[in-house]
């Protein structure tokens, strides 16, 4: 009977021997890119006029994270990602061509990373979580504005490729559903494994 006991320890023993690699541990990172907004704002309120505003834009991003690598194939990360100002000239159902309408968009985000190793040093990623987001919205002409926080989901995914055991370049696709509107950040970035 004490042969059980010993056999489901070293079963345990080899199993987190294999889980764990040379990839696993706390990593930084820098992420920059573009971001495209799609986004319909309804009834926001510009000092009250109730209008309907719908905002097609593209603008620079970055973001910075943190991280714990479990394994190759498992991993959480935590970051800001800063989607800079959409600045558009836009249509506005009761006023026609409004110009100078600023969008700045920022937020916390968290979430899990999967990885599928397509060999020793590349990996396909995939990303799902939540982000904590803030939104400003302004009317450059009369300097109107309107404000907007909430909680979302995003999902994403790319390519990694491992440069030795503590360095590594990541380029992913990533879509906030940020209040009821998608915003696609396509970004390259770099990574540093402690």
């Amino acid at each position: 009977m004490r042969i059980l006991p010993l056999f489901c320890m070293t079963i345990a023993l080899a199993a987190g021997d294999a889980l764990a690699d040379e990839r696993s541990g706390f990593f930084l990172g820098l992420a920059g890119g573009a971001a495209d907004l799609d986004e319909e704002l309804e009834d926001l309120d510009l000092a009250s006029l109730g209008i309907d505003v719908e905002v097609s834009d593209t603008a620079p991003a970055w973001s910075a994270f943190a991280g714990y690598q479990f394994n190759r194939y498992l991993g959480v990360r935590g970051g800001y990602v800063d989607f800079e100002t959409f600045d558009d000239i836009i249509e506005v159902e009761s006023i026609g061509d409004v110009p100078d309408i600023d969008i700045d968009l920022e937020g916390w985000m968290v979430g899990v990373d999967g990885h599928l190793p397509m060999g020793r040093w590349i990996s396909l990623t995939g990303r799902a979580g939540y982000i904590a987001w803030e939104s400003q919205a302004k009317l450059g002409l009369v300097q109107l504005e309107d404000s907007e926080t909430g909680s979302d989901p995003f999902y994403g995914g790319g390519l990694e490729l491992s440069l030795g055991k503590s360095f590594g370049i990541e380029a992913t696709h990533t879509r906030f559903a940020i209040d009821g509107n998608d915003v696609d950040m396509s970004a390259l970035g770099v990574r540093v494994r402690f």
